[in-house]
């Protein structure tokens, strides 16, 4: 993992109100700690978003210079306001090039999956973020993932990834990172003959009891009678 320059300068704590009036002129109070000694900084809020935002991951590896020396560090901790989103500290972690840490890295895939491409499938992209360990100088930015010859129904493992000389995965290695799968189908509801409402085909009666619909001959006898009337008299 490449290491970042990142310039800060040291800050008097002591001073009441002294973190508001530093945020107040666009800079950002922090503090450096791991290395012995824990060292009140301060540094530019801009330069240090931009530096954050170019990161592939949460995982942010810095060269600090600080009075005049370089100290390797991770970003430990960045507060931010809630509403405002305004970084208001930041923690730095100071570690040995040879130093053991735990970090999380990205998955990353490449390529595109011949299910998908000729087969109509799905990516399910379901690991983004993997917990490592290793030392600074081994560990990569992210995990590059080639899923070209992934077909329908197979899945890519954390198993399957190849890490660096020194670097160990701390997930479960059955666990699936990428996979594809087939395309969902939605079904037309299809129509039933007879359902109810339906009109009547050509030719059939209408049920008993049902009235005649305009410019039909009614089937009661002659004279608009029931053949029960005309039979009685």
């Amino acid at each position: 993992m490449k290491a970042v320059e990142l310039e800060v300068q040291p800050r008097e704590g002591k001073k009441r109100n002294r973190s508001k009036a530093i945020r107040a002129v666009g800079r950002v109070p922090g503090i450096v700690y791991g290395g012995g000694e824990n060292r009140l900084v301060e540094l530019d809020s801009k330069t240090f978003g931009n530096v954050v935002h170019s990161a592939s991951s949460d995982t942010v590896l810095l060269d600090l210079k600080l009075d005049g020396k370089k100290h390797l560090a991770l970003v430990q901790e960045v507060q931010q306001h809630p509403l405002s989103r305004q970084t208001l500290h930041v923690d730095f972690r100071e570690v040995k090039p040879d130093q053991d840490v735990v970090v999380t890295l990205p998955t990353i895939t490449k390529g595109e999956a011949v299910g998908v491409k000729t087969e109509g499938g799905n990516l399910d992209h379901t690991l983004h973020y993997l917990k490592v360990k290793g030392t600074p100088s081994n560990l990569p930015e992210a995990f590059e993932i080639d899923v070209t010859n992934l077909a329908i129904g197979q899945t890519f493992l954390v198993r399957d990834i190849v890490t660096p000389e020194g670097v160990e995965l701390l997930a479960d290695p059955s666990n699936a990172v990428v996979s594809v799968s087939r395309p969902r189908v939605i079904e037309e509801p299809v129509a039933i003959e007879g359902e109810e409402g339906e009109e009547l085909a050509e030719g059939e009666e209408a049920p008993e009891g049902e009235t005649p619909a305009e410019g039909e001959v009614s089937t009661e006898g002659e004279g608009g009678k029931s053949p029960a009337d005309a039979g009685g008299k």
